[in-house]
């Protein structure tokens, strides 16, 4: 199976800042997330933190490129401009880091700003941890996430996985991790 055109959302782009296998089983269908403690974790927090607030836009855009990108963004504060995405732990921040600034790519795809016209900024809530982390997009964030839409293409026309990781410190919490090491 190849799949030379996959529609790309932040999760993705997400596995694929963390480790390209990753991302490539999950284009292929593979999810091992629904096995997992701490995936279920997160959920649960996604569901029961901020219930006032609005949740979950959704949003399409198109790369230059012309590949179809999609986002679920886990919450907005439209008033102030913020987007927010609600982590867990910080294991993988610049992971998280890179999904949100992908939602802000979207918006920024879409021509879409604040009531003001400056850009939306993002917020990366970590409600067990208390702590908050503000994100933004630049010039080199565009660059990147274009960079990397690019870089998913490519392993997504690939027949074989991409090699498994040499440095494991991610692996041993990842929901994959039997599947590549077991």
């Amino acid at each position: 199976m190849t799949t030379l055109n996959p529609r790309i959302g932040g999760m993705l782009v997400g596995y694929y800042r963390l480790c390209p296998r990753k991302a490539w089983l999950s284009m292929r269908g593979l999810w091992m997330e629904q096995e997992s403690d701490a995936v279920a974790l997160g959920r649960l927090l996604d569901d029961h933190s901020y219930s006032r607030d609005e949740k979950h836009l959704s949003i399409d855009a198109e790369a230059p490129d012309g590949t179809e990108l999609v986002g679920k963004i886990d919450r907005t504060n439209l008033k102030n401009g913020v987007l927010h995405e609600t982590k867990k732990g910080r294991a993988c921040e610049d992971s998280h880091r890179w999904q949100l600034r992908f939602y802000l790519w979207l918006l920024y795809l879409n021509g879409v700003t604040r009531f003001n016209g400056q850009p939306f900024t993002g917020q990366i809530d970590y409600p067990l941890l208390r702590r908050t982390e503000p994100v933004t997009l630049d010039a080199e964030h565009i660059t990147e996430l274009a960079t990397t839409v690019s870089a998913i293409r490519s392993i997504a026309a690939q027949e074989t996985p991409p090699p498994r990781l040499t440095k494991r410190v991610f692996c041993t919490k990842c929901a994959f991790e039997e599947l590549c090491y077991g």
